[in-house]
C-alpha cells in the first residue's frame, strides 16, 4: 500500500503541482519579460534547484524542465508537459521499485 502511494504521489501528485507552479505560474510570468529560451532556462533552473539532486541529476533534471517548457509554449497548454511529467516519473518510478525487487532477492 505504501508502494502504491508514493507511485501515485510521483505519477498524479507531483506532476499536477509541479507543472502547475513551474511552468504554469513561474514560465508564464517569465515568458512575459524574456523570450522563450531564457523564460525556459530561468524556469527549468528553479524547477531542478528545488529538487535538490546532486549535480549529475540536477543536469538532467534541467534538462527535462527546458523540454517541459518547450511543451507548453508550443501547445499553449499545461496537458503536453503535464503528461510528459507523468509518464517520466512513472518510469523512473517503475524501473526503481522493480530494481528493488530483484535486489531482494
Amino acid at each position: 500500500a505504501v508502494l502504491a502511494m508514493i507511485f501515485l504521489l510521483a505519477t498524479v501528485w507531483a506532476p499536477i503541482v509541479e507543472e502547475s507552479i513551474f511552468r504554469g505560474a513561474l514560465y508564464r510570468a517569465l515568458r512575459g519579460r524574456f523570450w522563450l529560451l531564457g523564460a525556459g532556462f530561468i524556469s527549468a533552473f528553479v524547477f531542478a534547484a528545488v529538487h535538490g539532486y546532486v549535480a549529475v541529476q540536477l543536469l538532467m533534471v534541467f534538462t527535462l524542465g527546458v523540454v517541459f517548457a518547450v511543451m507548453r509554449e508550443w501547445r499553449n497548454s499545461l496537458v503536453p508537459c503535464g503528461t510528459a511529467h507523468a509518464m517520466h516519473n512513472g518510469f523512473a518510478m517503475t524501473v526503481m521499485l522493480t530494481a528493488s525487487w530483484f535486489m531482494r532477492g
